[in-house]
Formats: C-alpha cells, structure tokens, sequence
C-alpha cells in the first residue's frame, strides 16, 4: 500500500485538502519527482510545457490534440510515454504533455488507475493506492 496525506492550500473556498501523489517520472535517463494532484476526472496524465521541455520532448505538430477541462476550455497537448513511480513500483504510462505552463500536473486515469484500488479517505486527509495482483 502506497499513502498519500492530502495537502493543506488556498483556494477561493478558503482553505482546502486536495489529494497529492509524489511521484517519480522518467523518460530516458532523465528522472524528476514531483507533486501530481490526484484527479479521478482526468482521463490522462497531464504534464505542463516547461516539464515536458526538461524531459526533452520535441513538438511534432502533426500529433496535436485537444483536451477539454470541465470549464470547456481547451488545451493543446501531444501524448508521450513515461515511466511512472508510485512509491516502489514503476509503469509505463501514455501522458499529455500540455504546450502551455497554465495547467497543474495532474495524476489521470489512463494507464494508472488500473493498476491500482484507490481508496480517497476524505475523512483522514489520506488517499491510499493497493496495488492489483
């Protein structure tokens, strides 16, 4: 089992927890561990320009897509793969490289949540990943 505490932040709410996984991607020989929220929303991993740029990804205009958020605002991104670490254990994962800064790192669906039972504990601020056999 791999746990999570969720992260105290200002919002226009006040304050709020969100749900955070550290975790380590790597591309090539390149490795970075960073803060990603953990959104049961999002179809796909998201990561923004600048990360993407220090990975070393090129953009190949003839892959760009559209990702639509909940407020209909659309964003541009090209799909790469990466190795993702939760914890120990380590995936190879499809990601959206977003070629904008404006988006957080986000912990999406696609390749991930299936390798795991997810359990969000609003109640203890914990978000818990048990790997599936």
């Amino acid at each position: 089992m791999i746990r999570f505490k969720y992260q105290k932040e200002r919002s226009d709410l006040g304050v709020v927890y969100r749900p955070i996984a550290y975790a380590t991607l790597k591309v090539r020989s390149f490795k970075i561990e960073i803060p990603l929220y953990i959104d049961s929303g999002a179809d796909i991993t998201l990561i923004p320009l600048g990360l993407g740029q220090a990975f070393g990804f090129k953009q190949d205009y003839s892959h760009i897509r559209e990702i639509k958020g909940v407020s209909g605002g659309r964003v541009p991104y090209i799909i790469k793969k990466a190795k993702i670490y939760l914890g120990s254990i380590g995936f190879e994962a499809r990601i959206a490289w977003a070629l904008t800064e404006g988006v957080p790192p986000l912990l999406g669906r696609l390749d991930v949540f299936n390798k795991f039972r997810i359990v969000f504990d609003e109640h203890n601020k914990v978000v818990e990943f048990y790997q599936n056999k």
